[in-house]
């Protein structure tokens, strides 16, 4: 490799070329000198030549790190029956065996994979046999409260406490010692997932404890799911006085969703003794939540010309968006497997019924990154079965509209005005529904 990074300085030749040059003198020698010049490829945003290299050391060194975790990837690492899982994975063992000290978390990957499996079928006994099996105490908290999750939606929550709880204890004892510069706020997702739990199941005193913790101990007081959940314990243990200002700056700052506003009258009137001047304090949050909105609006202000595309829609029709010039054009990136995607639909249903008689506003939602090899009809049900009125455009590997816009996480919002250039852009989905409509709504009244 010392030929390698001696080139790499030079700035004389691609990365690519380097590399040939390295393979040709043969200075690529053991399987980490490959890993080296991996890392490099995949560093310089070079993922052609990152790629060949792979496959040219999984051929030198086929029981190697590189051919284990291609055997990994493509025949364990998919969902599947725990039946299958457990049957794929033995036989990827068997074929690359643990070393009896092994740190590489990639077995632990494995592991959790069939702790998950299990968990989906809801079968708490193997799934907590395999979460066992997990060597990473910071890795094994992770999991535990992830599949602890998965219980809970099927409503098994002795289970989903007793692992949850699992997962707080191993993330305590492991978070201080860790290198991982996430791994504290671990700790504070497995607590807050805990409080949660605890305050849906009336276990107020507790919950508090936990909220407080987190609220005060050193996490993220901006983050609009605690101080939510630290608001709602405090009113629900006789604190509504102090309640009522966190749930108001969650409503002024455009954070609240629809369980906030539903608590806030009776969180008002517990604090101020009856519900006197509650519609005038409610009115005057909407508007500073709107003027809140607006200011961040002004800042979000861009101008870059929007690639063109051609998709076809879930009835077969093609849309142009050359063919839309003139209007407004609001693309919405999402799959059906991104929550936040989900979650941010209804908002997007409202503002989509607030302009579906304004001819010179259109929405695109566009599906992309979906996981199985035919996504139009799991995409058709998922619309049919909630009732929206979108007209979804189908994007895969082969129209790359996705890659176009340089989108790096969903959901992805870019608001285009009539000219063809992009004014906006929105990743993620963290307010309430009402925030959503009113900011959507400023971004398109402010470029017509």
């Amino acid at each position: 490799m010392h030929i390698t990074h001696k080139l790499l300085f030079t700035g004389a030749l691609s990365l690519s070329a380097i590399l040939a040059v390295a393979q040709e003198k043969n200075t690529l020698q053991t399987e980490k000198d490959y890993q080296e010049a991996v890392r490099a490829a995949y560093k310089s945003n070079n993922s052609k030549a990152g790629d060949s290299l792979v496959e040219v050391a999984i051929a030198r060194f086929p029981k190697g790190a590189f051919a284990r975790n291609d055997f990994y990837n493509k025949q364990v690492n998919k969902q599947m029956p725990s039946a299958e899982k457990l049957k794929a994975y033995n036989k990827w063992i068997k074929a690359f065996p643990e070393p009896k000290d092994s740190a590489d978390i990639v077995y632990d990957y494995a592991r959790s994979g069939i702790s998950w499996s299990y968990a989906e079928e809801n079968n708490p006994k193997q799934n907590q046999a395999w979460l066992k099996k997990i060597r990473s105490q910071e890795y094994r908290a992770m999991i535990e409260v992830h599949d602890g999750t998965r219980f809970l939606s099927h409503k098994d929550t002795v289970t989903a406490e007793k692992l949850i709880r699992a997962g707080v204890a191993d993330a305590e004892q492991s978070y201080p010692v860790s290198k991982n510069p996430m791994a504290k706020s671990d700790y504070y997702h497995a607590l807050n997932t805990l409080s949660s739990l605890l305050y849906r199941q009336g276990k107020y005193a507790e919950a508090l404890q936990y909220a407080n913790i987190i609220y005060n101990g050193g996490g993220n007081r901006d983050n609009a799911d605690i101080k939510k959940n630290y608001a709602l314990l405090l009113a629900a243990n006789g604190k509504a006085d102090s309640a009522l200002i966190l749930l108001s700056e969650l409503i002024s700052s455009g954070k609240a969703d629809h369980e906030v506003k539903t608590k806030l009258p009776a969180v008002y009137t517990s604090a101020k003794g009856s519900d006197a001047g509650y519609a005038t304090f409610a009115a005057e949050l909407e508007t500073a939540m709107r003027k809140h909105i607006q200011e961040q609006v002004k800042k979000q202000l861009i101008s870059e010309t929007a690639p063109l595309f051609t998709l076809k829609d879930l009835d077969g029709n093609t849309v142009s968006t050359a063919e839309l010039k003139g209007k407004i054009l609001v693309l919405d990136f999402w799959a059906t497997w991104c929550g936040p995607c989900k979650r941010s639909f209804p908002a997007m249903q409202k503002t989509v019924n607030k302009y579906k008689n304004d001819p010179n506003v259109k929405f695109l939602f566009i599906d992309t990154w979906e996981r199985v090899p035919d996504a139009s009809t799991g995409v058709r049900k998922f619309i049919q079965d909630n009732n929206y009125t979108f007209q979804v455009l189908l994007d895969d590997k082969t129209t790359g509209v996705v890659s176009k816009f340089d989108v790096r996480g969903i959901p992805a919002k870019f608001i285009i005005d009539g000219t063809g250039n992009t004014r906006f852009k929105l990743t993620g989905f963290s307010g309430g529904d009402d925030a959503a409509v009113e900011e959507l709504s400023a971004m398109i009244e402010m470029i017509r």
